[in-house]
């Protein structure tokens, strides 16, 4: 198995499903970055980890990972929520959990 394999295969271990109120500390300290749906939570993990800049970058800058909008925090304070999240030091990366209908 690859040193990335391997890599992947712990930070997966460390997704977790949180609530808005697990992440709320991380928005307010402003270490939380949403993930856009068409990124995996794992390999976005797996970039920072090895601080492969120029991807961090680009996904920055073409809006597939963003802090959130005071929009969105408003709304979630509001309506709390399930998300998949993971802390890569010292940042913590989340998505909206899709719940199966």
């Amino acid at each position: 198995m690859s040193e990335n394999s391997l890599l992947a295969a712990k930070l997966k271990g460390d997704v977790g499903t949180v609530s808005w109120s697990w992440l709320r500390p991380h928005q307010q300290r402003g270490a939380l970055f949403l993930v856009a749906e068409k990124l995996d939570l794992v390999e976005v993990a797996v970039e920072v980890a090895e601080d492969r800049v120029v991807q961090i970058k680009a996904w920055l800058e073409n809006g597939n990972l963003v802090r959130p909008t005071p929009n969105q925090v408003a709304e979630w304070e509001i309506s709390g929520g399930l998300f998949s999240g993971i802390i890569v030091k010292p940042y913590v990366f989340f998505k909206p959990t899709v719940m199966d209908e």
